[in-house]
């Protein structure tokens, strides 16, 4: 049991850490576009949303593996429109009231929007392998 959750905190290390270098690179890349090196507000916004976003995901599939198979596919897809329709209006509300350089504001929130989506979906893997080897049903 020590060993498997070891092994659990140590692949989300690694995940993390690239994701955290991805992270730089990104905020490199746009300092250096820039020609300054300052950040943008709205590209720390749209980071900060896809960041909450993925927080969201996380929660809902720790939540939905503890169901059984029905549940777990009605929970997955309302859990997946509720974070749409809040990632949507949060967009618009952001578009609208706050950001002046829609460019980095949107660019960013898509970046890591992507980024996260990827982690997501070897998250959901690598947990569902860890239930085939436990022998419990898989979903």
């Amino acid at each position: 049991m020590i060993t498997r959750v070891t092994r659990h905190i140590r692949n989300l290390r690694i995940e993390f850490t690239l994701l955290g270098l991805l992270s730089v690179l990104f905020f490199v890349f746009t300092m250096l576009e820039k020609g300054n090196h300052e950040f943008g507000p709205d590209l720390i916004a749209g980071c900060i949303l896809s960041v909450t976003n993925a927080f969201l995901g996380y929660v809902f599939i720790e939540r939905a593996f503890r169901m059984n198979n029905n549940l777990f596919m009605l929970f997955s897809l309302a859990a997946m429109t509720v974070r749409f329709f809040l990632m949507i209006a949060a967009v618009a509300v952001f578009l609208i009231t706050v950001t002046t350089n829609v460019l980095e504001f949107v660019g960013s929130f898509m970046a890591f929007y992507t980024i996260f989506l990827v982690a997501e979906v070897l998250h959901i893997n690598r947990k569902t392998d860890l239930l085939k080897l436990e022998k419990v049903p898989v979903r």
